[in-house]
């Protein structure tokens, strides 16, 4: 039987980064990944030699530990493109815009608007991101959700709108479903409202010419291909005074430590012995994964650009509750992308596809005109279809949560330490996050493979 200084299990970024630091100070590891590929929530997919990114796909300004990956696998950047007017699509209006929406005082009741942000953003830079359950005002903030606290604190009913939307499109749940201080843990994770909201500077700042795969392409083979495993979904991991023992279907396996990076949700798939403490079961039994609809519409030229659009759209009505121009960085391939996203996902996954790309042409025209009816490709994932994902983008918590279980979230269990873009410290939610939380487990392993050293 083959024994390591730590299994790794999954292969997206998290995974990856916290075997390759493991593998970098010298330890033997090994990574169990579940499907046939590496990358975890991000997908690329090739058409006519252009790569499209299915998962997640955005390095934002702030993320210097995803812009340090890429500078050391040779990786390359591109702006997200923005120029010409934008739409806003809320309680049955519309308007094209350009710059911020909160200029937009004369067209929406925004009262309220920027005053809530900044309170958001106020009330978020209290908590340790590291554990925000430990806020003194936990027994308020987690019991209440986010819908709740934008009814009493939000005035104008089209900034509520706003910031519901907001939040639907982040992290794919309904304001409703969310506990206030997950999402206030979300923005402090990022650092502001703004900047998970902007693209200069935000989030949304660049994309990668070739897709956001290639970069765990690219950690995996530094790693090397003796250590890792496709194919291989790991049933169970027993733990005992020695080490622990990883089944998969076809292999048993011993390892010092095990770093779990997969969503709580499926971690809680995994048969454990001895059985998780409480708070760790019921936490994988609470943190559901967001459902997020990803959709590219590829046309034979960019005409929103000829006439002065930049492709971004903010709308209530849907089905795509927000796109941007997704064309190629030599702009030789022109798309757009949008997402689908919450309770709207719910509801069209049960529609076929060419519902869903019909619905999504229509919206593009009833933005754009009747050029978005005539495309050459279309593109979708439905995350809530991917069984080792079974959702998108990250999971959330809702009322009580984190209040009951949440240190659980990333305390090791034995043997057994925690990693995935949910547990992170930093930009919860995305590739960023997944690299930071792959880094802070592999030094928890390292520290304890050292200690029994000495």
């Amino acid at each position: 039987m083959s024994q390591y200084d730590c299994i790794i299990i999954g292969g997206g970024l998290a995974g990856l980064k916290a075997a390759y630091e493991l593998k970098k100070s010298g330890s033997s590891v090994l990574v169990l990944e579940a499907r046939n590929r590496f990358g975890g929530r991000t997908e690329s997919t090739k058409v006519d030699d252009y790569w499209f990114d299915l998962g997640g796909q955005w390095m934002g300004g702030t993320h210097k530990l995803l812009q340090e990956t890429c500078k050391e696998l040779g990786i390359q950047s591109f702006p997200q493109y923005d120029e010409g007017k934008h739409v806003l699509e809320i309680n049955g209006k519309k308007v094209y815009y350009s710059g911020n929406i909160s200029t937009l005082n004369k067209d929406y009741n925004l009262e309220g608007l920027s005053e809530s942000i900044a309170k958001i953003d106020e009330l978020a830079s209290e908590l340790d991101p590291t554990k925000p359950y430990a806020h003194p005002k936990v027994k308020e903030w987690d019991h209440m959700t986010v819908t709740e606290w934008t009814s009493i604190n939000v005035p104008g009913k089209d900034a509520r709108t706003i910031i519901n939307w907001f939040i639907r499109v982040c992290l794919a749940a309904e304001p409703s479903e969310i506990s206030f201080l997950w999402f206030l843990h979300f923005i402090r994770t990022a650092g502001s409202y703004s900047l998970l909201a902007d693209i200069h500077g935000g989030a949304q700042q660049d994309r990668l010419i070739g897709g956001s795969q290639q970069i765990s392409e690219g950690i995996a083979k530094k790693i090397g291909d003796t250590n890792f495993c496709l194919n291989s979904p790991v049933r169970s991991i027993y733990q005992d005074a020695n080490g622990c023992t990883v089944k998969t279907d076809l292999t048993t396996f011993r390892s010092k430590f095990v770093i779990v990076a997969i969503p709580p949700t499926l971690a809680g798939r995994i048969e454990y012995k001895p059985t998780l403490p409480h708070a760790r079961d019921e936490l994988t039994q609470r943190m559901p994964m967001g459902h997020v609809i990803k959709t590219i519409v590829i046309y034979d030229e960019p005409f929103w650009r000829k006439d002065g659009y930049s492709a971004e759209a903010l709308s209530d009505v849907g089905p795509i509750y927000i796109c941007y121009d997704d064309s190629s960085h030599d702009d030789k391939k022109t798309a757009i992308v949008g997402f689908i996203a919450g309770q709207p996902a719910r509801e069209w996954s049960k529609k076929t596809p060419e519902q869903r790309k019909q619905a999504v042409l229509d919206c593009y025209a009833r933005w754009w005109g009747p050029k978005a009816l005539k495309p050459t490709h279309y593109l979708e994932k439905d995350w809530k279809n991917e069984e080792f994902s079974r959702g998108c983008y990250l999971a959330y918590a809702g009322p009580g949560v984190l209040d009951s279980c949440g240190a659980a979230l990333r305390t090791p269990v034995g043997r057994i330490h925690w990693a995935g873009t949910e547990t992170a410290s930093a930009w919860i939610g995305y590739m960023e996050g997944a690299l930071e939380s792959g880094i802070r487990a592999a030094k928890e392993v390292k520290d304890k493979l050292l200690s029994s050293k000495l």
